[in-house]
């Protein structure tokens, strides 16, 4: 069984200095089991970071993007789904001149794979 891979928070979110006290917050409610406290404390740091705030707004135009072959995608099976989305990924970032991390990239496609997933 494989597990997800994990990311340092600088990496996903940037520059962490504007972030320390939430960064703080997440740490304690991890410490403490608090679950709400980590899904609060989570969702405050991605709203302050650029980086993630502008591949979620893609992400949802490349999804957007994907209604037209949504059919064909959805009766492939998830190998296959999962390699049409990747290179349509790829040329959707180079038609708008964007780069993200390869996690991120890696997670967009992955979500897109399992949210048209069909049957196969």
């Amino acid at each position: 069984m494989g597990g997800r891979k994990g990311y340092s928070l600088k990496k996903i979110v940037g520059n962490t200095r504007k972030i320390k006290d939430e960064k703080k917050n997440l740490l304690d409610a991890i410490e403490h089991n608090d679950v709400k406290g980590v899904v609060s404390s989570s969702a405050k740091i991605l709203a302050k970071s650029d980086e993630v705030l502008e591949s979620l707004a893609h992400s949802f135009v490349f999804i957007g993007s994907l209604e037209k072959d949504y059919n064909k995608l959805r009766k492939e099976s998830t190998k296959a789904r999962k390699l049409d989305i990747s290179k349509k990924w790829a040329k959707y970032r180079k038609e708008k001149g964007i780069e993200f991390e390869e996690s991120v990239n890696r997670n967009i496609v992955d979500t897109a794979t399992r949210t048209l997933g069909g049957t196969k």
